[in-house]
């Protein structure tokens, strides 16, 4: 919470003070760095509005139903007709795939339950039917005690084409990004008579393994891990994606050092495959995302 940024890039593969040139047009040379307020305050200030907007979402009442519109752990308790109704959705999405809705009625109750099915899902099977991805799954029916209902949403690894004859992998509502090793450098300083030290210091960050690579493979492994106490952690990320990858003559943007640059100089394979390891792109803080995809003979 003490750390985040202004500006981002998908290809991200340093967060340093563009000194002498920024690249951010309007914003200020720093609001590429992590930390309290680079650039601007207003992203810290507003924080905390996300939330609760968000959880007001989980479930809305239409005229004869309720739909569960947002796919994430929830609680609902309302009150249909003469009797009291409970529905809990059990669900690691988006990291997973599986959700498990419990339906419960106070009394036998008739009502319209709709399903939002994403549309970034390739499917789901709705307790072994069928649901198109985008669509909304209708259940009218008489409610009697517990009832529990299984959705499994279907996603498969894609490449998505991007600007350039570039390409990102895309799984579910998640694109995933090739993760590189990280140095943070403490930047504190005073302006304007205000200190930024430690913790509301900035970071740069530098990274330390290679990131010059091009995508090399339609195979993929998927390992899906615990959700921990940070779903989008770098660190303990909740599902990794290993594929194979081979470097590539990148370089940086001219008068940059510390700036990829937009596309590569060459897409000529610099080494033989090795496995990379990807992760969602919000478990990332340095970053490639948009590669070329080659063909290895």
């Amino acid at each position: 919470m003490w750390t985040h940024q202004y500006d981002q890039m998908v290809n991200q593969v340093a967060c340093v003070s563009f000194k002498d040139r920024p690249i951010f047009r309007t914003n200020s040379k720093e609001s590429h760095l992590f930390g309290l307020e680079p650039n601007y305050g207003c992203c810290t200030a507003n924080f905390n509005q996300g939330w609760p907007k968000l959880a007001l979402c989980a479930f809305m009442s239409y005229d004869g139903g309720i739909i569960s519109s947002l796919i994430a752990p929830s609680r609902l308790v309302t009150a249909i007709g003469e009797s009291s109704v409970e529905i809990e959705l059990d669900t690691e999405y988006p990291f997973k795939t599986k959700g498990t809705y419990t339906v419960k009625c106070g009394r036998d109750t008739e009502f319209e339950l709709s399903l939002r099915i994403p549309s970034a899902v390739e499917y789901a099977l709705v307790n072994g039917e069928r649901a198109e991805a985008g669509s909304v799954y209708k259940i009218r029916k008489l409610w009697s005690g517990e009832e529990k209902i299984n959705v499994d949403y279907v996603m498969e690894c894609k490449f998505v084409d991007r600007p350039g004859d570039m390409k990102v992998l895309q799984r579910g509502p998640f694109i995933y990004s090739l993760s590189i090793e990280e140095e943070w450098k403490m930047y504190e300083y005073v302006r304007d008579g205000v200190e930024r030290k430690y913790p509301y210091c900035d970071y740069e960050i530098y990274p330390l393994s290679k990131w010059n690579y091009a995508f090399a493979a339609d195979q993929f492994e998927i390992t899906e891990n615990e959700i921990g106490e940070y779903p989008f952690s770098a660190v303990e990320p909740p599902v990794t994606i290993k594929t194979k990858g081979v470097e590539i003559d990148w370089g940086y943007e001219e008068g940059y050092n510390d700036l990829a640059a937009r596309y590569p100089r060459s897409r000529q394979p610099l080494s033989e495959p090795v496995e990379i390891t990807l992760k969602p792109y919000g478990c990332t803080n340095i970053r490639m995302t948009e590669m070329p995809k080659i063909k290895i003979n």
